[in-house]
């Protein structure tokens, strides 16, 4: 049984969303942006993480949409896509897809849902198998949406419940582990379905077994559901949530190194005392948000896919420190455009406060510039100008007027922690 080095992700990535045109119209489904990133940048971090280097997007008519949205490589992932050129079904997608790109073992994810479930694990245990397929599947306390599976004491799947039928039970979370051999019976260019066609004949002969994890799952194909993806990926539970502090961080020059116009992941490079300053900031229990204007985009300098691999870069650099960002938003306007959300603006703050529950004024704006500070005073916020980046000539000219200049972000955590504890108990915040 191979390793994840041996292990094809496969994402069906085709649906445009016919119940979320409602709240993403103008899109497909992976692309729907959930805390300030396109969804399928979070399923790719998570591949990453579980150390997948081949993943191979099946796309339907949203293929070149898709296609200029990724690129190419992501997290030091080759992204592969294989276009379908009329309707094939999952099914006939998939045999297309493993036909084109072919692989040991494939790990097929349905595009459109989230699951936090361990997926080391999972190949683990199925690595002792004898089946040619598996499912992971998910305890929920109504299964009347998505229909339940049985399984027979030796772990194999003995049957399927339709949906409609309520009351809790397992259900698939849409993550299956399958040898090239269960996609024999479908025909190449043949329209099938997973579920339907490959998953019943697998069941018959005793070949699919099913993984059972204690893990959450949400499927974001409703706009209901799609609204709630943000808490879900940071651990909430859905629901009115109490407002929240944050630090709401510029990037280029506060977190990174300055670079003129940065696109390429290469060039990413955390500044010292970043790491371990943000660390500090989480523990004391504020969100941390970068807000970053990305003219670039609106320029023609770069496309979007360009940005979101720097992210994906950052994102591992700083997860390394163990240093996790509750939200990535980001301008792509040219200052021409007259958006709503290049800072100075409040824009940014405003999406990720609603999609977060934060408060603005119980917040901190942390930034190398003259916008940054400002878009801190718009919100109401208490404002750090850092002298990283182009910080220390802004600092010592007139017209910029924040409430604390430091040298890091380090630093500036040691002015916050008695502000968070002055309001604790009670006293007067001295900023």
């Amino acid at each position: 049984m191979p390793g994840f080095d041996a292990v094809t992700a496969y994402i069906l990535a085709g649906g445009f969303g016919t119940r979320l045109r409602q709240a993403v119209p103008d899109r497909p489904k992976a692309l729907a942006e959930i805390l300030g990133r396109p969804y399928i940048y979070h399923l790719l971090d998570s591949l990453a993480r579980f150390g997948l280097r081949r993943v191979v997007l099946c796309t339907g008519h949203m293929a070149e949409m898709l296609e200029a949205s990724l690129g190419t490589t992501y997290r030091g992932m080759e992204l592969l896509f294989s276009r379908e050129e009329e309707p094939l079904g999952t099914g006939g997608a998939l045999r297309l897809a493993m036909d084109r790109h072919p692989s040991e073992l494939a790990l097929c994810i349905n595009g459109d849902s989230l699951t936090d479930a361990d997926l080391g694990e999972y190949l683990a245990w199925f690595a002792q198998r004898d089946e040619a397929g598996a499912l992971l599947l998910v305890p929920v306390e109504d299964a009347a949406r998505y229909g339940s599976v049985a399984t027979a004491a030796s772990g194999r799947v003995s049957g399927f419940t339709e949906k409609g039928q309520g009351g809790a039970g397992w259900i698939s979370a849409g993550i299956y582990l399958l040898k090239p051999s269960c996609m024999a019976d479908i025909s190449p260019g043949q329209c099938a379905s997973i579920e339907h066609d490959v998953f019943p004949d697998l069941t018959d002969r005793g070949a699919l077994c099913a993984y059972r994890a204690q893990a959450r799952f949400l499927d974001i194909g409703t706009p209901e559901s799609y609204a709630a993806a943000g808490r879900f990926l940071l651990g909430q539970e859905t629901g009115v949530c109490a407002l929240q502090p944050a630090v709401f961080l510029d990037r280029d020059g506060t977190v990174i190194v300055e670079k003129n116009y940065l696109h390429d992941p290469a060039g990413v490079e955390l500044l010292p005392g970043a790491a371990e300053g943000m660390r500090r900031m989480s523990g004391l229990g504020l969100r941390l948000v970068l807000v970053s204007n990305q003219s670039g985009v609106g320029r023609g300098y770069f496309g979007r896919e360009a940005v979101e691999r720097v992210h994906g870069r950052l994102i591992e650099l700083l997860e390394a420190e163990g240093v996790r960002l509750d939200g990535l938003y980001v301008c792509p306007h040219a200052p021409d455009e007259a958006c709503g959300c290049r800072k100075p603006l409040p824009g940014l703050i405003e999406r990720a406060s609603h999609e977060l529950d934060l408060d603005p004024t119980l917040s901190f704006v942390i930034g190398d510039k003259p916008c940054d500070i400002d878009l801190g005073l718009v919100v109401n916020a208490t404002t750090f100008l850092v002298t990283t980046g182009y910080g220390a000539a802004h600092a010592a000219a007139e017209g910029c007027r924040p409430h604390h200049v430091t040298a890091s972000l380090l630093e500036a955590v040691n002015i916050i922690e008695p502000i968070l504890v002055a309001r604790t108990i009670g006293g007067v915040e001295h900023i």
